[in-house]
Order: structure tokens, then C-alpha cells, then sequence
């Protein structure tokens, strides 16, 4: 758009030079001529085209030498481009009809052609200096949200640490208060029923076994306490990442979504599996991506094991023939992970059309 301004202020100046230095010579047919010369060169990209456009109008000076007031406007097109060095030609027509300049028409030329090279040197710097100023923009918009991913990514880590340090803290304090604490409570309940095997006096006997139950119960409840706390110990979703970060075979996209917590055994259950089906796509599978699903639906849970792995007929021939066969899984790697599925009461089926896919469904407790 600044160009077309340019253009516009030229072609303007031009003009009224043009009628206020060559009044009689005026001629409607060449001014439309340039408008329309001008026209195209500023509508098209070539720089061949706007060469040939300007040696057109060059040649037009050449047969109507006033029409050189009017050069300016096609002058602009391709000053500073790659044929900008082509401009000398314009002495040919200066040179070959000076004698109808008169030095007020001179005049007017030099002032045409410095305004309009003024004109294109200004425009083409304030353009340099948009792109160059949006080019800044950009880059400081990319790294500012380049910025706040780190951020958030050092909050998401710095959140996960936290939670793995009060896991381990929860897990730690469990073990001792069980080797700790149980076992005294262990040793206590012992002493006293020996205490109850050699005491005669019916009352001592009342007291030790009511003491014996208050230590059962608390006992009990302790136990129960740090089983709980046990279970809560263990973070499944950091567990399997743990185990992510240590695969590094190929790429690895794993989608979570569970909301309650599972029991401990059936935690454990899962990481068993993806840590078998990892262990089996180094050994057998020639993938180079694999997708992990664990999702939680109203009544089951759903573990997805699927890679990009393709199998020869052998081994394909091999994993269909478990249709027939349950059993036939001894030896390849995954009769471990269909007994554990078969422990909760699930489901388990393979598939090897178009990768290799374990898909399984444990019901809920």
C-alpha cells in the first residue's frame, strides 16, 4: 500500500509538470498510454516484465520527447531492483531530443526523477522496517509463550515431585510404624498370653485377657492403617511414567484416565502388564510407536496395548491359533499377563491385523 501511494503522489506531479512545461504538446493518447503502463508494472512481480515495460515507455520518449516528464512513474518500478543498472538508458531519449527541453523542462526532469528515487528509497526502508519490526513481534510472541510453557511444565514437575516425596514420606513412615510399632505391640500380646498361661488368680486373668483384646484391637487397627496408607502410597500414573521414561525403544503416547483410586493388587496388576507388553514389543516387534489407553468406565477397566509393529506370517499364524488354544501363550511372553487377567475375573483379547494389540477389560470390585 505505501508504493501505491508513491505512485499516486508521482503520477500526480508528473502530470502537472507535464502540462505546466509542455502546454501546446499535450496529448491525451500518450498520458493513457503511461497510466496504463504503470498499471500493469505495478500490478505484476516480474521483474522482466517491468524491465519490458520500461524500455516500452522508453521507446515511446524517444518518438515524443515531452512524454519524458512522464517516464518518472515507470522510473520508480525499477529503481533499487535487479535491473536497476538498465536506468542509464534513460539518457538516450534525454540525449537525442535535448533540443526540445528548454532548462525549465530540464529542471523539471531532475526533480522528477529525484523525487521519485527519494520516494522509492523511503518506502522500500519503512517496509524493511515493518517486516523487520514484525519479524521481532513474532519471535518475542513465540518466545514468550515458549516462556510460559516452561513455566508451566516446571509448576506441572514441581507438583509431581511434591506428590512422589509425600508418597515416599507416606510409604517410609507405614514401614516403620509396621516394623516398629507392630512388633512391640507383636511382642506385647505374646508376654501376655504367657502371662495368662501362668497366672492362677481369676481376677489378673480378667484383666490380662481385657488388656489382650485392647491390644488385638489396636493392632488391628493399625494394620488396617497402614494398609490403607500403603495403597495410597502407590501412584499408578507416576509408576507407569517411571516406566515410560526408562523405555526408550521407540515413541511412546500414553492417555490416563482413572479417577478412584484401583486396589493395590490390581495397581500392581497394570504395572505388571505394560511393564510385560514393553518388555515384549523390544524382544519381538519392529514398531516405532506405541500407544498406552488406561481408562476408567462405570464398570471396568479398560488397558489398550497397541503398536505400529508389523509380524511375519510365522509369528502371525502362531497368535491367531490362540483362538483355539488358551494356553497357547506359554512361552511368548504373555501367558504371564492373561493368568493376571484371568486373577480378576477379566478379559483379554489380541489382535495382529495392522500392528500388534492387547486390549483388556478388568469389572470392578
Amino acid at each position: 500500500m505505501p508504493y501505491l501511494y508513491d505512485k499516486v503522489i508521482l503520477a500526480i506531479t508528473c502530470l502537472f509538470l507535464y502540462l505546466a512545461c509542455f502546454p501546446s504538446a499535450y496529448s491525451p493518447a500518450h498520458v493513457i498510454i503511461f497510466v496504463i503502463l504503470a498499471s500493469i508494472s505495478t500490478y505484476t512481480d516480474n521483474q522482466r516484465i517491468k524491465l519490458a515495460l520500461f524500455l516500452l515507455a522508453l521507446g515511446l520518449c524517444q518518438y515524443w520527447p515531452p512524454s519524458l516528464l512522464l517516464m518518472p512513474v515507470i522510473y520508480y518500478e525499477i529503481i533499487y531492483g535487479i535491473y536497476s543498472s538498465l536506468i542509464i538508458f534513460l539518457l538516450i531519449p534525454l540525449i537525442t531530443n535535448f533540443q526540445n527541453y528548454n532548462m525549465k523542462g530540464l529542471a523539471f526532469l531532475l526533480l522528477l526523477f529525484t523525487l521519485a528515487t527519494f520516494l522509492k528509497h523511503k518506502t522500500q526502508k519503512y517496509c524493511l522496517m515493518k517486516a523487520d519490526y514484525n519479524d521481532q513481534r513474532d519471535t518475542s510472541k513465540e518466545l514468550a509463550l515458549l516462556q510460559e510453557e516452561r513455566n508451566q511444565s516446571l509448576l506441572e514437575n514441581q507438583d509431581y515431585e511434591v506428590n512422589m516425596a509425600t508418597l515416599n514420606e507416606r510409604n517410609r513412615i507405614s514401614k516403620e510404624i509396621h516394623d516398629n510399632v507392630g512388633h512391640i505391640l507383636s511382642r506385647a500380646l505374646l508376654q501376655i498370653g504367657a502371662l495368662l498361661l501362668i497366672t492362677k488368680d481369676e481376677t489378673q486373668k480378667e484383666g490380662l485377657s481385657a488388656l489382650k483384646t485392647s491390644l488385638s484391637q489396636g493392632m488391628d487397627s493399625i494394620r488396617l492403617s497402614i494398609h490403607n496408607m500403603y495403597d495410597e502410597s502407590i501412584d499408578l500414573y507416576a509408576s507407569i511414567e517411571t516406566l515410560l521414561k526408562d523405555f526408550t525403544f521407540c515413541t511412546v503416547d500414553f492417555d490416563y484416565d482413572i479417577r478412584n483410586n484401583p486396589d493395590i493388587k490390581l495397581k500392581y496388576a497394570f504395572i505388571a502388564i505394560i511393564k510385560e507388553s514393553l518388555s515384549n514389543i523390544i524382544k519381538h516387534s519392529n514398531a516405532t510407536k506405541v500407544q498406552i489407553s488406561l481408562r476408567e468406565h462405570p464398570a471396568i477397566y479398560q488397558l489398550i496395548i497397541s503398536d505400529n509393529g508389523q509380524l511375519d506370517e510365522d509369528k502371525r499364524h502362531r497368535f491367531k491359533a490362540y483362538d483355539k488354544s488358551p494356553n497357547y501363550y506359554d512361552g511368548m511372553g504373555l501367558q504371564n499377563i492373561t493368568d493376571r487377567v484371568k486373577g480378576f475375573q477379566g478379559n483379554m483379547n489380541v489382535t495382529v491385523e495392522n500392528g500388534f494389540k492387547i486390549f483388556i477389560s478388568i469389572p470392578k470390585q
